[in-house]
């Protein structure tokens, strides 16, 4: 993490290859599974949030995978 409070994550490529090659009831059922451990967890993440997240995620990763880039994640810690 940079002094700035920023920091970058490469999304692993085996992570990248399988988002992009998941089909609809794959991302379904992992993002319900997601939901349910998070909320168990304490954190709070409704299903519907969940599974529209990883279907977007996935449609990024296949659009990155085409281009032949890699797949990154920025984050702030202020």
């Amino acid at each position: 993490m940079g002094n700035d409070g920023f920091t970058v994550f490469a999304v692993p490529q085996t992570l990248s290859t399988a988002l992009a090659g998941a089909g609809t009831d794959q991302l379904r059922t992992t993002a319900l599974t997601w939901a349910e451990t998070a909320s168990e967890m304490g954190d709070e993440i409704g299903p519907g949030s969940a599974v529209g997240l990883l279907e977007r995620l996935s449609a990024l990763a296949m659009r990155r995978a085409e281009r032949g880039l890699g797949l990154y994640c920025w984050y702030f810690a202020p």
